[in-house]
């Protein structure tokens, strides 16, 4: 489980989320940015952009936790 402010780097966003629970901000490898909400045992629940796209040349995904869900969030 990444603790809020935590930080990592993938290939696979489902994959990285995998077993998570929370608010994410997901840098795609083109440099679009969106913030994810995942919930134990599903997938992920909502991604929306949240940022035009910065061509980058990087290849991975890099996801940050920026919060927790409260506890009627994570079972809706």
């Amino acid at each position: 489980m990444l603790k809020v402010n935590e930080t990592v780097t993938g290939y696979d966003l489902g994959e990285l989320l995998h077993g998570e629970a929370g608010l994410f901000e997901a840098v795609a490898p083109g440099g679009d940015k969106f913030q994810c909400v995942a919930r134990s045992g599903h997938s992920i629940t909502n991604l929306r952009p949240i940022s035009e796209s910065r061509k980058q040349n990087n290849q991975t995904w890099r996801v940050r936790k920026i919060g927790e869900l409260r506890s009627e969030q994570e079972t809706a």
